[in-house]
């Protein structure tokens, strides 16, 4: 490989020390404490009336289910920032700092075999589509 095929991988691929990734990690950090803090407002949708009835609060569903969306599309983008981000080669940890893989089909298959179907998982939108649900049944 040449010096300009090297150079345009590693145009592609960041460095999980460098700063685009440090501002990201932090963008996804509050991200996370906000779906922390909104998932379990779910639970608040349903308001019992005086004739014993239970009705989907549409105000709270509705901010809920947009401020559960956005956070979402940050888990779809941390998706393709995984898979975009080098990793410190375990056995090169040793020396040093270590020797960072660039290689994207490297990348690729270490995300896919650890960490994607639990971030694949996280950015399912279970919480809007059991909203969905309740109410298809109350019509």
């Amino acid at each position: 490989m040449d010096a300009c095929d090297s150079d345009a991988m590693q145009k592609n691929i960041l460095d999980p020390r460098g700063t685009v990734v440090n501002r990201w990690n932090k963008c996804f950090l509050v991200a996370c404490l906000i779906s922390l803090f909104v998932d379990p407002l779910f639970f608040y949708l349903p308001e019992v009336k005086e004739d014993m009835c239970m009705e989907a609060s549409v105000p709270l569903e509705i901010a809920l289910t947009v401020v559960r969306s956005l956070v979402d599309a940050f888990y779809i983008i941390q998706i393709f920032v995984r898979f975009r981000t080098a990793y410190v080669a375990p056995s090169s940890r040793v020396f040093g700092r270590g020797e960072l893989v660039i290689d994207s089909t490297k990348i690729a298959s270490r995300y896919m075999h650890r960490d994607f179907w639990l971030d694949l998982l996280a950015a399912l939108p279970l919480p809007q589509v059991m909203t969905n649900n309740n109410r298809s049944f109350e019509r």
